[in-house]
């Protein structure tokens, strides 16, 4: 079952043009890469709000192929790198939250909801 790994976050006043132009460069394709050999995660894509819509500047994609690929993730050097490399070229605004988040398609998601009451003890309780 395949998962996505979803990273929204802001980015400084002014960098937007530039981050977009890193990502699509040679240094950040080797960067993903070697994320990818060491855990697994495959980038999919970073993507950005359209119009105004949304909350967050950007947000990065990656499809994980199991859940044991994120303890592969806490011990990356790749991931390490990635991240130095971006806040050294200073692109996150620190100063605003992101967030993550685990998403599955609703074909592999499992919802649990609570059982439901039988009508007949329904009427049996009035």
């Amino acid at each position: 079952m395949k998962m996505y790994y979803v990273s929204s976050y802001y980015l400084k006043e002014n960098k937007a043009l530039e981050y977009q132009q890193w990502l699509l460069g040679e240094e950040a394709s080797q960067l993903f890469a070697e994320v990818e050999k060491e855990t697994g995660m495959h980038y999919m894509e970073t993507f950005w709000p359209i119009l105004g819509f949304g909350e967050y500047d950007a947000e990065d994609w990656w499809e994980l192929p199991n859940w044991a690929t994120l303890d592969a993730l806490r011990d990356s050097k790749g991931m390490d790198k990635l991240l130095a490399r971006a806040d050294e070229l200073g692109f996150y605004d620190p100063t605003r939250p992101g967030s993550t988040r685990m998403m599955r398609s609703t074909r592999e998601v499992k919802i649990m909801e609570p059982a439901k009451k039988k009508e007949k003890q329904k009427k049996n309780k009035k």
